[in-house]
C-alpha cells in the first residue's frame, strides 16, 4: 500500500468468486461483505448480522453493517443504492478514512461506477483510485506463504488421487472391438467418465466449476475442447485429460494434464509425445528464480521449431503445432501470476511462485493433441519442484 501511495483499501461485494475478499478476509464464509484496511492497521470486516459468527472466524476485527446505519438508511430512503452510499459514508467517517483510497471486489459495473461517483461527491476529502496495471492483489497472489502452500499441496494430492481413480476406472472395463464396454455390454462414453470424475472430486471435497477436459482423438487437438460426451472411449486414441479443481466452495486450485492412450499408441503419437515430454523436462531444468518468466516460453517455442513444428512465435495465430503459452500462476485464481507468456510480460520468477508448466502439440486434422502439465513451485532455495506427483506414461496397459 505504501509503495502505491494508498492510505486505505476497500474490498467489497458478493463473496462468490471475489478473490480479493477471500484473500483479505482469510476465507471467511460470508455471502457478501466489505473489508476496510487503512495503511498500517488491522482490516475491518463489515458483515450482515446473520453472519456474525462466520465473520468472526476470519480473525479480523468485525462490525455489523447496521452499526453504520444500514437499516436506518433503508427505512429513511427506501432505496438500496442510497442505503449503500450512506453506509460507506458512515464507515469512512467513523474510521477516519481520507486521502487515496483504492477499491477492489465484485459488483455490477454500472452500479459500482455510480456508487463511487456519488461517494466522491459526498466525501470530497477522498481521492478514489483504481489500478490498470498489476494490482495490489495480483502482486500478493503471485507468491504463497506457508499456510497457502499447505492448502495447495492438499488440493494437489486430492487431484492426483482423482486422476489415479480415473485410470483405475478405465482399466476396470472390458474391451470389445477396440472400445471399453460396461458390464451390460454397452460402450463406455466420455460423458460417463466425466461424471465419474466429478463424483470423485466431490467425495474429496473438491469442485470443478469449469468442468473437466477429457478429449479424445481429434477433440484433443483443440486445446480447450472438453470432449464429446456421446463418444465411446476407444483404444489407441490419445486422450488429453486436464483436471483443474479447487477446494469446494471456492479456494485454492490445482491444474494438471496427462495425455495417454489405452492399450497402445501409434508411432506418430509416440514421437510427438516424446518431444512434448522432452520440452517439459528441458524448460523445467533451466528454470531459475530471478529470470524472466516469459523467457521459458521463448525456449519452448525454439525447442519445437527446431523439430519442425509451427509455434505461436514462428507462425502467429497457428492452430497446429505449439499454439499457446507455457503456463500460468495458480492459487485462488486458476490463471494468475506469474505468466509464462513472452508477450507484454514483465513477470520475474521469485521464491513462493506457484505455476503450471504445460507444453503441448496439437494436430486436430491428424487426429491428436498432446499436453503434459504439472504445477511447479519455487521454494526458498530457488529450485523448481513439482506439486503434481503422477507418472507421465503415454500408454495405459489394460487387462
Amino acid at each position: 500500500m505504501e509503495k502505491r501511495g494508498f492510505d486505505a483499501i476497500v474490498v467489497t461485494g458478493p463473496a462468490g468468486e471475489n478473490l480479493a475478499l477471500q484473500y483479505l478476509g482469510n476465507g471467511a464464509k460470508v455471502t457478501s461483505g466489505t473489508i476496510l484496511k487503512k495503511r498500517g492497521e488491522t482490516p475491518l470486516l463489515v458483515h450482515g448480522s446473520m453472519e456474525r459468527d462466520e465473520a468472526a472466524r476470519s480473525g479480523l476485527a468485525t462490525a455489523d453493517f447496521n452499526a453504520f446505519g444500514l437499516l436506518d438508511a433503508l427505512k429513511e430512503t427506501g432505496d438500496r443504492f442510497q442505503a449503500s452510499l450512506a453506509v460507506f459514508q458512515n464507515l469512512f467517517e467513523a474510521q477516519g478514512v481520507e486521502g487515496r483510497v483504492a477499491f477492489y471486489g465484485r459488483g455490477d459495473v454500472g452500479r459500482s461506477y455510480m456508487l463511487l461517483r456519488a461517494l466522491k461527491e459526498a466525501l470530497p476529502n477522498l481521492d478514489i483510485v483504481g489500478e490498470t496495471g498489476t494490482s495490489l492483489f495480483e502482486e500478493a497472489f503471485a507468491t504463497k506463504d506457508d499456510g497457502e502452500f499447505a492448502r495447495l499441496k492438499s488440493v494437489a494430492e486430492r487431484t492426483v488421487a482423482t486422476m489415479q481413480d480415473t485410470i483405475d476406472f478405465l482399466r476396470g472395463h472390458a474391451v470389445q472391438e477396440k472400445k471399453l464396454v460396461r458390464a451390460d455390454g454397452k460402450a463406455l462414453t466420455i460423458g460417463e467418465v466425466r461424471r465419474y470424475i466429478m463424483l470423485r472430486l466431490a467425495e474429496r471435497g473438491l469442485e470443478s466449476p469449469d468442468g473437466v477436459i477429457f478429449a479424445q482423438g481429434r477433440d484433443g487437438g483443440i486445446p480447450h475442447s472438453r470432449g464429446d460426451d456421446e463418444a465411446p472411449v476407444e483404444l489407441g486414441l490419445p486422450i488429453v485429460y486436464d483436471l483443474f479443481p479447487r477446494e469446494a466452495g471456492g479456494g485454492y486450485y490445482h491444474d494438471m494434464t496427462r495425455t495417454f492412450c489405452l492399450g497402445y499408441a501409434s508411432e506418430e503419437v509416440e514421437q510427438a509425445y516424446g518431444e512434448v515430454l522432452e520440452c517439459f523436462e528441458t524448460v523445467v531444468k533451466a528454470m531459475r528464480v530471478g529470470e524472466p518468466a516469459g523467457s521459458y516460453q521463448t525456449m519452448a517455442c525454439e525447442f519445437f521449431e527446431e523439430r519442425g513444428h509451427p509455434t505461436v512465435k514462428s507462425t502467429p495465430g497457428t492452430q497446429e503445432g505449439y499454439v499457446h503459452s507455457l503456463g500460468h500462476g495458480v492459487g485462488l485464481e486458476l490463471h494468475g501470476r506469474p505468466r509464462l507468456s513472452d508477450t507484454a510480460n514483465d513477470d520475474v520468477f521469485q521464491p513462493g511462485n506457484v505455476f503450471t508448466v504445460e507444453p503441448g502439440l496439437y494436430y486436430p486434422e491428424r487426429g491428436f493433441g498432446i499436453r503434459i502439465e504439472d504445477v511447479m513451485y519455487f521454494g526458498d532455495d530457488g529450485e523448481p519442484r513439482s506439486l503434481t506427483d503422477f507418472p507421465k506414461n503415454l500408454v495405459v496397459a489394460l487387462g
